[in-house]
């Protein structure tokens, strides 16, 4: 106040409202600037200055220093302390982005016992952006009440209705429902754009040599692998540990770029040879058996999704174990949903076609929202929520129109139910029929950032649990009713309100890359579902020797971390990496994000920055080492960004920058500004505080 004072002298003020802004540094304040004028932001403030001192405000003050020398003689020097109740003005922040179709959290604010005033320039049609600076507020909430612990009581919830974005209702969008990996940033020439870092200090993670007990000569035969790309260059290279020789077989169509796709883990991986689909199966036999020569093929395998028809087709035709060809497109979803449904089994409702025509009844007529997908999908591959009869359609089309991530056009639309509930994976390998359980997960789904479905990890479960036990006969029963006798499988599971039901069973093994496949080992003692398979197909008494389902209680206490961005902008460096690597229950970070990176809020798959696998034998330092990682989310220390051009404005100047009045020099941006409509509330309940 002594400062202020002598900066009006200084500048000569002697009549008149003044609003002086100053900095406290270290030096003691200073001077940012003063305004010779009252205090801005429509006087909303003035309620609470009142409420304050016990019956006067600026405005008064202002008056009665002209007019009424009197009365203002009989002002104190400064306002009384205590002050006469608790109050401030709380500016709200957004933490989601949309178009806003209604906003029933402002008639909440309204309600508060504290409620003052309320502005804001949000109305419908409005378009909120995530706050990060004085333009892309919200508004403002002036809050006075007698009681502070009431006061504080209405901060919290109203700093809690942020969080959960509780002030507006967006109008709907696509979001996608599968769950994030970090290689959404592939190109196709030159393969995924991934960093990735594996833990080198960790000898319990490598894993020891799998002896067979088979006493065939490995080094005379040669295993098929149909599409080897993600998890299934693990199980290549399980397979060429163990002495045989492999070689890749590419589909018809199958995208370039992927077939680069080589985990960390397998890296330096070679084939004895490389082969590409033929006109027939005929001429592709023949290929496979000129490549081969004097080495027997043993078995054929589907190294990836788009590999599974052929390779059922291939093992088939060359007697070995298969899946066998009579379900002819084990891949079809809507063929998966009509099968568990005539075995007796909880199933989607749905449609399917290559027309919308087809289609159009059921999305006329089934609850929103709904789930559109190819008929054949890996991942994430065109997976899209949808909340309205015109939003389907438009992606029906964009469907129809595309190209899969693993190649092909898009054969048909599969649209179905939005099934509510947990999500669970169920991974197996069977062989003849016999069913082995790997590993049961289920997914750690939040919302954020305006979004519902964000996915924040993927944890393991015991498979002794009631989950457990009511999800892997089910499973098991899917694989039956589909005709899975050999393999690996990767089953996806919504536990609803009628039990568990199908999503979709990929007759492959899970990806990822196989980043989970040291989780897996540390929990079981020494197994997963990579040396499963090659267990399942090359060496029988291995395979029968392993559990029916994991061992329980697990080894060591793990899970994958998927991160999720708060924050946005152009990465300078990525310091959370390098703390998140010194943590001691890490294992692995795979993430599309480096230096020159953009990142976004994340709300849906392409907006996801990475994940982490965590495994430890103390469950306190997995939980100190998972919650470290938050604190690192929330707190946007995962990222370093470059510097951006920073709004300093005060809050006060708020009202005027909505209508426009924006003192910034830049003449340009005053004459593009648009004056939105301005909702301004108050409390007239409260009439004693006016």
């Amino acid at each position: 106040i002594p400062y202020v004072r002598g900066v009006l002298d200084s500048l000569g003020v002697r009549n008149g409202p003044s609003h002086g802004e100053a900095m406290m540094t270290a030096d003691g304040p200073c001077l940012v600037e003063m305004n010779c004028r009252a205090h801005g932001g429509d006087g909303n403030w003035r309620p609470l200055c009142r409420a304050l001192t016990g019956g006067y405000s600026q405005v008064g003050a202002t008056i009665d220093a002209y007019l009424e020398p009197h009365e203002f003689s009989k002002l104190p020097d400064k306002p009384p302390s205590p002050f006469k109740a608790a109050g401030q003005e709380v500016i709200l922040v957004s933490y989601s982005s949309g178009t806003v179709l209604s906003t029933p959290g402002f008639e909440v604010l309204k309600a508060l016992p504290s409620f003052l005033s309320f502005e804001s320039g949000i109305q419908k049609g409005s378009k909120v952006d995530y706050t990060i600076d004085l333009l892309t507020g919200i508004g403002s909430i002036i809050l006075a009440h007698p009681d502070p612990v009431v006061l504080q009581r209405d901060i919290d919830f109203i700093r809690h209705m942020e969080k959960i974005n509780g002030f507006f209702v967006y109008e709907t969008k696509l979001e996608t429902l599968k769950r994030p990996r970090a290689n959404r940033y592939v190109d196709d020439s030159d393969g995924p754009n991934l960093t990735r870092h594996m833990s080198n200090d960790r000898p319990e993670l490598r894993g020891m040599m799998r002896r067979g007990m088979t006493t065939t000569d490995a080094s005379k035969e040669v295993v098929i692998l149909v599409d080897p790309y993600s998890t299934g260059c693990c199980i290549a290279q399980e397979i060429k540990k163990r002495g045989y020789s492999i070689m890749a077989l590419w589909t018809n169509g199958f995208a370039e770029g992927m077939k680069s796709h080589v985990p960390l883990s397998c890296e330096g991986l070679t084939y004895s040879a490389q082969l590409d689909e033929a006109n027939t199966l005929d001429e592709t036999v023949d290929l496979i058996r000129r490549a081969a020569g004097e080495l027997r093929v043993v078995a054929a395998i589907a190294g990836g999704e788009a590999g599974v028809d052929l390779a059922d087709a291939l093992s088939e035709r060359l007697r070995l174990r298969s899946n066998g060809t009579e379900n002819p497109n084990r891949r079809d979803k809507k063929i998966q949903q009509e099968l568990i449904k005539a075995a007796g089994f909880r199933s989607v409702r749905q449609s399917a076609g290559k027309t919308f025509t087809e289609v159009e009844q059921f999305l006329d007529s089934e609850t929103y929202p709904v789930v559109l997908k190819p008929i054949e999908s890996a991942g994430s591959d065109g997976v899209k929520l949808c909340h309205n009869f015109n939003e389907a359609k438009n992606h029906f089309d964009s469907l129809m129109q595309s190209q899969m991530v693993n190649g092909g056009a898009c054969p048909a639309v599969l649209c179905q139910e939005f099934l509510q509930g947990r999500e669970y994976v169920v991974d197996h390998v069977s062989r003849d029929g016999i069913h082995k359980t790997v590993m049961v997960w289920v997914y750690d789904k939040r919302p954020a950032n305006g979004s519902q479905f964000v996915y924040f990890g993927c944890v393991p479960v015991n498979p002794e649990s009631y989950e457990g036990r009511i999800l892997i006969p089910y499973v098991r029963g899917v694989l039956d009713a589909l005709g899975v006798k050999n393999g690996p499988s990767h089953g996806e599971v919504m536990m609803t309100d009628d039990g568990p039901c199908l999503v979709e069973m990929n007759c492959r093994a899970h990806g990822g890359d196989g980043n989970w496949r040291p989780l897996c080992r540390g929990l079981t003692g020494g197994y997963s579902q990579v040396e499963a398979t090659v267990d399942a197909y090359l060496e029988k008494k291995t395979f029968f020797a392993l559990p029916d389902k994991p061992v329980t209680p697990f080894k060591a206490s793990g899970q994958e971390v998927i991160l999720v961005s708060f924050s946005r902008g152009i990465v300078k460096a990525t310091p959370g990496f390098d703390k998140i690597q010194q943590l001691q229950s890490f294992v692995y970070l795979e993430s599309g994000v480096k230096p020159g990176s953009k990142v976004e809020h994340t709300v849906d798959l392409f907006t996801g920055i990475g994940s982490v696998i965590l495994m430890h034998e103390d469950e306190k330092v997995l939980e100190s080492d998972v919650k470290a990682i938050r604190e690192l989310e929330e707190n946007n220390e995962l990222f370093e960004y470059q510097q951006g051009v920073s709004q300093l404005f005060s809050q006060a100047n708020y009202p005027d920058l909505l209508m426009g009045n924006n003192n910034n020099p830049d003449k340009s941006n005053r004459e593009k500004s648009k004056k939105p409509h301005r909702r301004v509330v108050s409390s007239a309940g409260r009439v004693g505080i006016f």
